[in-house]
């Protein structure tokens, strides 16, 4: 045991920082030796090196995540015949390690600092070894527990050997000295001094990432917080000005310099980029994108990092705060404006990942997912021609999608149309070709028919929130291409469902605006009557005043009038029809004030240019008005009732109690009357007009409850 130790605390101070065994000199031909061998080597006569035995020692390897140094057994390959047969004692042992001093004193030294009692060796084990020598070969391999015993021993060194090496090769320590150094370098612009920064700046690195590189060698250690900070500012404030100033601000790889420099920088640009996917600090997180954003020069200089830069940058916009975001974006958008070949790879990519983060729709994430749609609009525009290719592949996936829940009529099939994942892809596809170029025109039809399928898929009243949702889409669509999409029968179809008027008990009102289906019992409430109600009413609106603006609305307009008249028969409910009947007063109007003003023109309906010069001339209608003035109202209203909600349901929470649905309606109604007190001049003026209608329909309809009476004073503009 002694001579193991001893030859193993030899072969460490021999190993060098790569754990790999120093060279031999023929002054340690020692370490070639057996046990026999080895205690000779101590006797006052030397024998000849001649007559020594060989004994070859199998490289100790660098220890990698597949080996276990606890299961490894050394190998021994012994030359000679008759090497075993000879007996060491420990009398002989003692007397070699006196000799040490004498042979090797830089090593007798360090056993006195780090294992005294190695050298005070006394003996007793004498029969240990000489037992150990007298076993054969046979015996060591038949008997399995020695085999595991000297495995679980040379593993147990191997422990101790790692240990040593980590202490004699330790890094330097970064201290505020060091760091005062090397600003005064850097303020001189020293490639010097900043490649010993990037090699701290690694180590920063691998600090908080909480585990090192095994197969990286850290020059410098640093724990300190505070001075892992530092180090990162001092990167990120001098890197840019110490690089430009060596290496030109045009192409660095035509610098003289650039050799010495290749290699820190690729070494920094890793360490930058694995730094993004660490921080949690939005601040922090903003200024290391920034300073990415300014070394796009380098970046691109190696294709491998370039795609580091983009998955990093990715991952933050699809993951973090909204001023991350848009930092990330502008990261991606300078990307691609530099390397337009990498345009395709990022719009892909993007799109994935807008595709992920938009499976969920709520009124947390909604602002998040506007923002993210809004980006890749943003991107889609940079190369229409990419544009239409890349848009042609993901338009016609949605629709081989909604085909497939058309044929097989599944509910999953049903599923994967029916979700925000869906959705949100048509509305961002929307949001593309709403302003776009001329050459993504012939996507607009294909996308159109996709949507009307979607509103045609499922006619329960469960999925109306979805088909609100779409017309939505469409009509946006339609008013900034200035193409005309008939939504008439949709909506009436929706319409359908408000007519008669629910009986169900009262519910609080969910917001419809994050909802795509409703359950079973849900839908028979009057909540959800009156929340649909007012959608429709809302699309309703502008898509009549979308077609207010043109010149056919006369035409246009007739099956509108002549479909709700029809409605106004079915209806039972006062509030619903005295505000159609006020919508049916302003076409009749508009078309009035249309027909009068065409009937005076020299041009024909074909004669397209005098024709939209014709509209454009036309004053804002009296329909576009009323549907400003009510929209800008409801949102008020509905604004002010989530507000109330909000606070209603802090209270119920703060008392530990359920709460009264009656004392909930009381303060809703309350909230609504302040409403009402905060309008405007021109609000009140319109609501108190409408309002006369309303008392004239409520006398007919003397059923309704006090719920009913403030929903007519809510919605009467």
């Amino acid at each position: 045991n002694e001579y193991k130790s001893y030859l193993r605390l030899q072969t460490m101070v021999k190993r060098n920082k790569s754990g790999k065994l120093a060279k031999k000199s023929k002054d340690e031909s020692f370490l070639d030796l057996d046990a026999d061998g080895f205690m000779n080597t101590f006797t006052d006569d030397p024998p000849d090196k001649d007559n020594l035995p060989t004994v070859k020692l199998q490289k100790i390897k660098n220890k990698t995540k597949d080996e276990n140094p606890r299961k490894k057994k050394r190998k021994i390959k012994e030359a000679g015949p008759d090497e075993t047969d000879g007996h060491t004692t420990g009398s002989d042992v003692k007397k070699g390690l006196s000799h040490l001093a004498e042979t090797d004193s830089e090593f007798f030294k360090f056993l006195q600092e780090n294992d005294p009692e190695l050298l005070n060796f006394s003996g007793d084990d004498s029969d240990d070894v000489e037992g150990g020598s007298d076993s054969s070969d046979d015996e060591h391999v038949s008997t399995g527990e020695h085999v595991e015993e000297e495995e679980e021993e040379g593993g147990v060194l191997d422990d101790i050997a790692s240990e040593m090496e980590e202490a004699l090769s330790s890094s330097i320590p970064v201290t505020t000295a060091l760091i005062r150094k090397w600003e005064r370098g850097l303020a001189k612009n020293s490639l010097v001094q900043w490649k010993q920064l990037v090699k701290a700046f690694q180590s920063a690195v691998a600090t908080a990432r909480g585990s090192g590189d095994d197969e990286v060698e850290l020059k410098y250690a640093i724990i300190d917080p505070d001075l892992i900070n530092k180090v990162i500012m001092m990167c990120l404030y001098n890197t840019c000005d110490v690089l430009k100033h060596n290496l030109g601000e045009d192409d660095p790889t035509k610098s003289s310099k650039w050799n010495k420099v290749k290699v820190s920088l690729k070494t920094y640009l890793t360490c930058l980029t694995d730094l993004l996917g660490l921080l949690t600090s939005n601040d922090l997180l903003c200024a290391v994108m920034r300073h990415c954003k300014a070394m796009l020069p380098y970046f691109a200089v190696f294709s491998r990092h370039v795609k580091r830069y983009m998955k990093a940058h990715i991952a933050i916009w699809g993951s973090k705060a909204e001023l991350s975001k848009v930092v990330a974006f502008t990261g991606l958008q300078a990307l691609v404006r530099r390397l337009p070949s990498f345009l395709e790879e990022v719009l892909k990519k993007v799109y994935v990942e807008y595709g992920k983060c938009s499976k969920v729709m709520n009124v947390r994430t909604r602002d998040s997912i506007i923002l993210m749609r809004n980006c890749l609009v943003e991107l889609f525009k940079i190369n229409p021609a990419l544009t239409y290719n890349t848009g042609f592949i993901y338009i016609r996936q949605l629709a081989i999608t909604l085909r497939s829940a058309v044929t097989n009529k599944k509910k999953k099939e049903a599923d994967s149309v029916y979700n925000w994942q869906y959705v949100n892809s048509l509305h961002l596809w929307v949001g593309v070709l709403s302003d776009c170029d001329s050459c993504l025109q012939p996507l607009i039809y294909p996308l159109v028919q996709i949507m009307l399928g979607v509103v045609k898929l499922h006619s329960s009243p469960c999925h109306l929130p979805l088909h609100l949702h779409v017309i939505r889409l469409l009509l946006h669509l339609g008013e900034q291409t200035n193409k005309h999409i008939p939504l008439v029968h949709p909506l009436i179809g929706v319409l359908d469902f408000c007519a008669v008027q629910s009986r169900a008990p009262s519910t609080k009102p969910i917001d419809l605006s994050c909802v795509l289906r409703v359950t079973k019992g849900y839908k028979k409430t009057k909540a959800y009557q009156d929340g649909i109600f007012d959608m429709t009413y809302e699309l309703l609106l502008n898509y009549c005043a979308q077609l207010s603006r043109s010149i056919s609305f006369p035409e246009v307009s007739f099956p509108v009038v002549l479909w709700l008249k029809k409605w106004l028969k079915k209806c039972d409910s006062g509030k619903y029809k005295s505000l159609i009947k006020q919508l049916l007063e302003k076409i009749d109007q508009v078309s009035k004030t249309i027909t009068s003003a065409r009937s005076s023109v020299s041009f024909s309906p074909k004669d397209f240019k005098e024709v939209d010069k014709w509209e454009e001339e036309q004053p804002v209608t009296v329909l576009t008005t009323y549907f400003n003035t009510w929209l800008k109202l409801h949102r008020a209203v509905k604004e002010k009732e989530q507000n109330a909600a909000r606070e209603a349901d802090g209270k119920n929470e703060d008392n530990n109690e359920n709460g009264d649905d009656a004392e909930n309606e009381d303060d809703a109604e309350s909230d609504l009357e302040e409403v009402e007190r905060e309008v405007d001049g021109e609000e009140n003026e319109s609501r108190a007009t409408v309002a006369e209608g309303s008392d004239d329909e409520g006398a007919e309809d003397s059923g309704e409850d006090a719920d009913d009476i403030v929903e007519d004073i809510v919605f009467s503009d």
